[in-house]
């Protein structure tokens, strides 16, 4: 008499479609990571782009600077835009070798073709000239230099 052995195992066609199930499985997930991988760079690479060419239509003229004494010393400093573009002036800064002085610009929005006007006090002299600096909100910089009356 012999005794037959049970065998306990898989059988071929249960673990084939386990196999391909995980590799299914496996190959979806990389397939949605490199997705999302690719749509955050061409996101980055497409805000750059934008940037870049936001800031080259970005074109301020600093047209006027004139100087007043009443009731103390200031300079008026009118910019023109004639880009393509609106653009946000942040910040103006006025140096010469005596003294500088920053304005932060809370409200320099310039639309294409408009015109921006601000006065800043500050203590200029006949002698020594002024730089003036222009920021826009993108980090683009304008400078002039003008001398006192």
């Amino acid at each position: 008499m012999t005794m037959r052995r049970k065998r306990r195992g898989l059988a071929t066609v249960v673990s084939t479609g386990i196999l391909l199930s995980a590799v299914a499985i496996m190959g979806s997930m990389l397939t949605a990571w490199s997705n999302s991988i690719f749509a955050t760079e061409q996101h980055q690479l497409n805000t750059v782009y934008a940037e870049g060419v936001n800031k080259l239509n970005e074109f301020l003229v600093i047209e006027h600077v004139w100087f007043g004494n009443n009731p103390s010393k200031f300079v008026n400093v009118t910019m023109s835009n004639v880009g393509n573009v609106g653009l946000n002036v942040t910040k103006i800064t006025l140096d010469n070798s005596i003294d500088k002085t920053s304005l932060l610009v809370t409200d320099g929005g310039i639309v294409r073709g408009d015109d921006f006007s601000t006065e800043i006090g500050y203590n200029w002299t006949t002698t020594e000239p002024i730089e003036i600096t222009v920021t826009t909100e993108k980090g683009t910089i304008y400078q002039t230099f003008a001398m006192g009356p």
